[in-house]
């Protein structure tokens, strides 16, 4: 998964330019990095205890990786919309019997940026975005050196702020997010549960 985020990156930083050209419209492409810190939401822990085994973990950090495409036309005044993509790749950590707890989780989302200066890619701006996507949480049993999973499918909002420096032909962005997801998954021997997750991040964003 993490191969293609890289790959599709590269896909749309070559491929956005010569689609504003062709469409005659102002389009705008982004990738970006950073790091988040996952949060579970009520229950969440203790039905990853039942699907997974062993107790003590906490939600860890992750790194981020995303991109997106964006139309914003100079008479919408600030305002564009498009998609993105995020994948989140966490850090291991451990539980109280030392076996090691990892949490991945991706969307794709529309999404819209308005900047109150009037103008896309500069100064301050905020954006909000809906999309679906999955959260994949693994555990190491050390004692036995095997893997035990759980899958959730589901939807996330994400809410995010940040400034814009512009550049001649790019721009930088700094930007604070939120995320609040609700997936669902089938446990053995429970059934259908669902999952709610979230994360804070911070983010820096190349902007072509």
């Amino acid at each position: 998964m993490k191969n293609f985020l890289i790959g599709l990156a590269l896909t749309i930083a070559v491929s956005s330019p010569l689609a504003a050209q062709t469409q005659k419209l102002p389009i705008y492409g982004e990738i970006g990095l950073g790091v988040g810190q996952t949060l579970f939401g009520s229950g969440t822990k203790a039905s990853l205890q039942r699907a997974l085994g062993g107790n003590g973990f906490d939600p860890g950090t992750g790194n981020n990786v995303m991109m997106g495409v964006y139309v914003a036309p100079e008479n919408w005044h600030g305002l564009g919309v498009g998609s993105r993509i995020r994948g989140t790749f966490g850090a291991s950590v451990k539980g109280n019997a030392g076996d090691q707890y990892i949490f991945n989780y991706y969307n794709l989302a529309l999404s819209a940026k308005y900047y109150p200066s009037g103008q896309f890619n500069r100064g301050v701006y905020g954006r909000g975005s809906f999309g679906f996507g999955q959260f994949t949480t693994k555990r190491l049993i050390e004692s036995s050196n095997t893997f035990a999973h759980q899958y959730a499918i589901g939807t996330s909002v994400m809410l995010g702020g940040g400034y814009t420096i512009p550049f001649r032909r790019t721009a930088l962005s700094l930007e604070g997010e939120w995320e609040s997801a609700s997936r669902n998954g089938t446990v053995n021997g429970v059934g259908d549960v669902r999952f709610r997750s979230g994360q804070l991040g911070v983010n820096l964003i190349l902007s072509f």
